[in-house]
């Protein structure tokens, strides 16, 4: 049988110790001397007659001193079913067992080797170490697995590995048998190998480099933009602390601290304590975006000791950080996210491409650094090409190994991974895009990135003359992620935020959009700020997929605009936000999504999570909770436009007025055992530039419940006035939002701001601050309806709607006349039979103290 490759430099990579623990020592299988590996006799193991395979210690062992275990096992037969291999170390503290943990999937016939480092096994309640292992044991059963009874393996030369080196994994005669030494360029190079002179080889390897042409990448390192060095550009002074290997780290909301990690990084280190707890800052460290600070600070002063420190930290990094053997390194028990398959895309495809074509001039920049990347780039796309992800990691891992398909084409494999990575990127156009051009995890930003990747895919290819590779109809298929981006558009060009995003602009995109679709001139429109181009042929629009539907008054800057969130929980980042809604009218936001915060521990990422945070309902207290619910996270496939099966949400669009209508069932609480329907109704009535949301709370049993509705303002202050529960933002130059209620006598109104004990209220990002949230809070069995009405006002302008009455003889309860200042009226009556409705203007009496 021939061995995975990762397993026979595993063997290689580590020196064997003898053990007691041959197969004598093994409980629940059989010796077998016919059909064995290493020792003289296998442990034949069925598991249609014992679920388990255990090492029984009768005292704790001492394990510290090894990397490593190692095993053969022989197969009879793939059945596809797995089992576990478990390596106890009981925690006499902890309830239940303790212990680090691999699973195996029987996917294989005849011997194959296992390697399983100790670093990469997961651990589980809390083991006290490998220097205390109490035993260990293969079972087939529980994990989610099941005995298969035909499912026949032998196990044979169980022992301890200790490291036999330091370093990478890859050696000098890995790497060239690797490359596609048959072209002529590489002559000398394969001269070398043949012969066994690696020192030539690694020389002539770094000396083909810089003599080579092509591959192209967005700058040539042969035309720096070197600056007399007496006059420093500003890159300078954040490349002199890295020089000193000080970064910053987040300590809470606009505070940082700085950490010093020392002569040699330490790449697993993580100074963020306490709420501030997060793994983004390894995530970053390991990403190497340090590199641009040093590559651009060397392009720009041309000082050999940036160049030379971007060497030095790429050889330290991949001998500190060999290849991972058994896992996708998306979840080490360390804590380090150096093979992390999103960090690895993004340095394939971003930090290492960088600084290597801003810094091959340097003689600083070493040959062994050279070798160390090229080996690194080989076992980095090549753990790409096994641990594929989804959504956006899957888009910026199949960039990554893209990107090093172009760029090094003298491996062997290169056209492979340009090619799997075109296969999984065009799959992700009809898997993971909506037909109306939102990502599934329905974040602006995340989105965008994903839109970015693919264009740069696009445009990597062109620089190199490969667009022939990419499918024909690969550009096609992304026209309606460009789609997407126009209509969601608000006026300043910016696209809401949603799910784990901040506000995100798309002008830059469509610019690029533009480029690749030059008759779609409202791509132009959008991206020069209507400078040019033409406007969309629509002004409102739904997105039946996303559940975003988009009310606006036109497309000059001083248009108003909301959005309304009626979709899925999205595929990944989500918030518990649905039926929430963003404003904007005259220039400038007036109520808003809270953004992202750090992925950490705080209450603050707890609170832009939550429903809370978001302009919507909350029920008892408590907000949505559609986190676990797996046929909340996206519509089943396939994916047919224009609209999904059994899409709760309801769209009308006239010259009148749209209406947007969506619903909430999915329960309350964190066990979702709250049972009230929310529906929400939003109609902006284009004449008037007005808004009506309309909630309609049903629960399902015949209990009180309390109700708080939530407007989230971007402003500085707001005022309440008291007797008619009227809020209005208070920006003295700038636009403002009136909120008008219908509501009960027994209904309060508050406005919190800053509310810094959980639950947290009152806050928003972009930058972090404190902001006025109105808080409407009512009461009652059966039914409750609440109408608002929100009146955009332009700078310096006073509210026209006095208040918002109930019709008489009105069944439904939804509907409503606005009463406004010039003593006319509007009553918005639903039809009985349809979405539609009727607007009736009429005269009313009024009092103008009220």
């Amino acid at each position: 049988m021939v061995l995975p490759l990762c397993l026979v430099l595993a063997a290689a990579a580590f020196a064997s110790e003898p053990q007691l623990l041959g197969p004598g020592s093994w409980k629940g299988g059989t010796p077998d001397q016919a059909v064995h590996k290493v020792w003289p006799e296998s442990v034949c193991w069925r598991h249609g007659q014992a679920s388990t395979l255990d090492l029984p210690l009768t005292t704790a062992q001492d394990w510290s001193e090894f990397n490593a275990v190692s095993f053969w096992m022989h197969s009879e037969k793939a059945t596809g079913s797995s089992f576990m291999a478990l390596f106890f170390s009981e925690n006499p503290e902890t309830d239940g067992q303790d212990y680090y943990s691999h699973k195996i999937t029987l996917d294989w016939t005849d011997w194959k080797q296992f390697v399983l480092p100790f670093n990469e096994l997961r651990a589980t309640r809390g083991p006290l170490g490998w220097s205390r292992i109490t035993g260990v044991r293969f079972t087939a059963s529980g994990f989610g697995n099941n005995p298969h009874p035909s499912a026949v393996l032998r196990l044979d030369g169980f022992e301890l590995l200790g490291s036999s080196h330091a370093g990478q994994r890859m050696t000098d005669a890995e790497l060239f048998a690797s490359l596609d030494l048959d072209s002529p360029p590489l002559t000398a190079l394969r001269q070398a190998a043949e012969a066994g002179d690696f020192p030539a080889a690694r020389s002539a390897l770094a000396s083909y480099l810089r003599a080579r042409t092509t591959p192209r990448w967005l700058f040539d390192w042969r035309q720096p933009a070197f600056r007399d060095a007496k006059t420093p550009p500003r890159e300078v002074a954040a490349a002199e602390r890295v020089l000193q290997h000080k970064f910053d780290y987040p300590e809470g909301p606009g505070k940082t601290g700085t950490a010093t990690l020392g002569a040699k990084i330490a790449w697993a280190a993580n100074p963020t304590e306490g709420e501030a707890r997060t793994h983004l800052w390894n995530e970053s460290l390991n990403r190497h975006f340090h590199f641009r600070t040093l590559a651009e600070a060397y392009w720009q002063a041309g000082l050999d000791k940036y160049a030379k420190e971007i060497a030095d930290e790429i050889l330290d990094w991949t001998a500190s950080n060999p290849v991972v053997l058994i896992s996708s390194g998306n979840a080490m028990p360390n804590g380090s996210e150096a093979w992390q398959t999103l960090t690895t895309g993004i340095r394939l495809a971003d930090t290492w491409p960088n600084a290597l074509y801003r810094c091959l001039a340097s003689p600083a920049f070493s040959e062994d650094a050279i070798v160390a990347l090229f080996k690194s780039v080989c076992e980095q796309a090549r753990h790409l090409v096994r641990w594929p992800t989804r959504a956006n990691w899957l888009t910026t891992e199949s960039y990554g190994l893209f990107t090093a398909g172009m760029l090094f084409p003298e491996f062997k494999e290169a056209h492979e991974w340009r090619r799997l990575a075109l296969e999984r990127l065009f799959k992700q156009l009809d898997d993971e895009i909506y037909p109306d051009g939102m990502e599934y995890e329905l974040a602006a930003g995340y989105n965008n990135w994903v839109v970015s990747q693919l264009t740069r895919v696009l445009e990597l290819a062109d620089l190199n003359d490969r667009r022939a590779e990419v499918p024909p109809d690969f550009l096609a298929k992304m026209e309606k992620m460009f789609d997407y981006l126009v209509y969601a558009s608000m006026p300043n060009g910016q696209a809401p935020g949603l799910n784990d995003s901040n506000n995100v602009d798309v002008r830059a995109i469509l610019a690029t959009g533009f480029k690749l679709f030059p008759k779609r001139l409202d791509f132009e429109f959008i991206a020069t700020a209507g400078q040019r181009g033409r406007t969309p042929a629509e002004t409102s629009h739904a997105f039946a997929y996303a559940g975003h539907y988009v009310m606006r008054s036109g497309w000059d800057q001083d248009a108003t605009y909301l959005l309304f969130d009626a979709g899925p929980f999205g595929a990944a980042h989500q918030h518990e936000d649905k039926l929430h809604f963003v404003l904007w009218s005259h220039g400038a936001q007036i109520v808003l999504d809270p953004g992202n915060f750090s992925y950490d521990r705080s209450r603050w990422r707890r609170y832009v999570l939550s429903t809370a945070a978001h302009n919507t309902i909350l029920v008892d207290g408590q907000g949505q909770h559609r986190e676990g619910k797996q046929e909340t996270y996206f519509w089943p496939r396939p994916w047919t436009p224009p609209a999904p099966p059994n899409n709760d949400a309801r769209w009308v669009s006239t010259p009148e007025y749209d209406l947007a209508i969506g619903s909430y069932t999915d329960g309350y609480g964190p066990k979702n055992d709250i049972l009230v329907t929310h529906e929400r109704r939003i109609l902006f009535v284009k004449s008037e530039n007005i808004f009506l949301v309309t909630d309609t709370l049903t629960p399902r049993a015949d209990v009180e419940h309390r109700y708080e509705a939530l407007f989230h303002l971007d402003a500085a202050n707001a005022l309440l006035d008291g007797s008619s529960r009227t809020v209005r933002t208070d920006n003295p130059s700038g636009s403002n939002l009136a909120i008008v209620a219908l509501v009960d006598r027994g209904t309060t109104v508050e406005i919190v701001k800053g509310k810094e004990d959980e639950p947290v209220q009152g806050w928003a990002g972009q930058p972090w601050r404190a902001i006025p949230t109105a808080v409407y809070r009512t009461s009652g069995r059966g039914v409750v309806r609440l109408h608002f009405v929100l009146e955009p006002l332009a700078p310096g302008v006073q509210p026209v709607v006095r208040r918002v009455e109930k019709v008489a003889k009105d069944k439904t309860g939804l509907s409503v006349r606005v009463v406004f200042a010039d003593e006319h009226g509007l009553e918005i009556v639903p039809s009985a039979k349809s979405d539609a409705l009727a607007l009736r203007r009429r005269t009313v009496a009024w009092s103008p103290d009220e």
